[in-house]
């Protein structure tokens, strides 16, 4: 028990390094927000495993015996530590290195955008997300039906990934561009029009059971107004009240997906609290991949690594599974899904062949189960090479489009296939968007602001 105390200290110590390496630049600076984040998604969940190892996600706890879980516990502080380094030695190398592509030379400036502009793209994106929306609810067979099956989410949803994926795109650039407006002005109608905009958006994420969205959403709009209206240097008593409702809202959802769970609370509204403290655990636990990691870790140490085999299904991806029956996944995390249910599979392999659930692997996971702690180094390091690059492209930009593609990178950038295709997916659907509603006239001539 010790030992694992003093494991995740030190690995909780190399979390401090950002706040050693940017002074001065606000809570919010990159490495410090990524640093932020990987506290919270990784050293509660550790301390509460450390206590109760049975927290464990059944599906990796099956193979894990008693006499191993400690010297695994500790084998996985040591490579989620290491992992921590890199990142912070990739972003470092990439800011000493010139990188000809994010030169400012001939850009557009935010500046040069009119207020008028940022408004209308914002309530154009709201109507855009709101029509995606209303789509995707009449395909899955209406409200009421999606409503009372929201636990079959996922089978409801099969086929809608590119419409899901624009339709929350156009609902996030709708807030964040109203956001982005406060640097013109916070007058009483935008702070109205702003909390407008989210309530929409949050609904329309909750209704599709969807949690992580909205969480990534509240992200983005606290990183937009650090980067873009004022640095947030301290937290405040807003931020400690937003946590909680997070992990309310959180638990919540997960709660309301549970069968009939929906009408039970409506019929006895009183009950949902005390049902969300006595599962508060669950937030801890669902947003932490340290079973997924240790279960790679496992795992690999035991059977051969894939070297790099799982990218070869990105060539498989613009394929539409109907000429291609034996397609394997975008979705690397349907392999380590599979390799828990105890099926032996390897990239590449047809889906229908394999467990049909994922469990995303990340970076992390992706790197050791390619080349072990060297594929972790490596891959670590080019995450922060990416983070930096990202970070700088936004700085000489400065324009919307440029913090977007930053915000993306932080916050869900990996190097795994789901979250390549994702971001590729976002990167075009911000690129037209902001290709045609953001523009500026000089000279007489429109160009994109991007």
């Amino acid at each position: 028990m010790i030992e694992r105390f003093l494991a995740i200290m030190v690995m909780t110590g190399f979390l401090l390094i950002p706040w050693a390496i940017e002074r001065g630049q606000g809570i919010f600076a990159p490495l410090r927000t990524y640093s932020i984040l990987s506290f919270v998604t990784t050293v509660p969940y550790l301390l509460l495993l450390s206590f109760d190892p049975s927290v464990m996600y059944p599906p990796v706890a099956q193979h894990i015996r008693y006499n191993e879980f400690n010297d695994l516990f500790l084998k996985y502080t040591f490579v989620q530590g290491v992992a921590y380094l890199c990142v912070f030695a990739g972003y470092l190398t990439a800011g000493r290195l010139s990188f000809g592509w994010v030169s400012s030379a001939g850009m557009p400036r935010v500046s040069a955008l009119s207020e008028g502009t940022v408004l209308r793209a914002a309530v154009i994106a709201l109507l855009l997300g709101m029509a995606l929306w209303i789509v995707q609810v009449q395909l899955v067979g209406g409200l009421e039906f999606l409503l009372l099956n929201l636990g079959d989410r996922t089978s409801l949803t099969a086929g809608l990934g590119y419409l899901s994926t624009a339709a929350n795109a156009m609902l996030a650039f709708s807030v964040l561009l109203m956001a982005y407006s406060f640097q013109y002005g916070n007058g009483i109608g935008k702070k109205i029009c702003l909390a407008l905009f989210f309530v929409i958006a949050a609904i329309s994420y909750t209704v599709f059971g969807g949690r992580k969205h909205l969480l990534h959403l509240l992200l983005m709009l606290l990183l937009t107004w650090h980067y873009s209206i004022r640095k947030i240097y301290s937290v405040r008593p807003s931020h400690i009240a937003l946590g909680f409702f997070v992990a309310f809202y959180f638990v919540s959802v997960l709660l309301l997906r549970q069968g009939d769970a929906l009408e039970y609370y409506m019929n006895r509204p009183g009950e949902l609290l005390a049902d969300v403290l006595d599962n508060v655990n669950i937030f801890v636990i669902q947003l932490s991949y340290v079973d997924t990691y240790m279960f790679i870790i496992k795992h690999f140490d035991q059977n051969d690594y894939w070297w790099g085999r799982s990218y070869i299904d990105l060539l498989y991806a613009p394929i539409p599974s109907t000429l291609f029956p034996d397609k394997p996944p975008v979705d690397d995390g349907v392999y380590i899904r599979s390799l828990m249910e105890g099926w032996n599979v390897i990239p590449p392999t047809p889906f229908w062949k394999m467990y049909p659930s994922s469990t995303p692997p990340e970076t992390i996971g992706i790197g050791y189960a390619s080349a072990g702690l060297l594929g972790v180094v490596i891959g670590m390091f080019i995450l922060g090479m990416i983070i930096r690059s990202s970070y700088s492209f936004m700085m000489s930009r400065r324009t919307f489009f440029s913090l977007y593609v930053f915000l993306m990178v932080l916050l869900n950038f990996q190097l795994t296939n789901l979250r390549l295709a994702q971001f590729l997916t976002s990167f075009l659907i911000a690129w037209m968007f902001c290709g045609v509603m953001l523009r500026y006239r000089r000279s007489g001539r429109f160009a994109r602001l991007v």
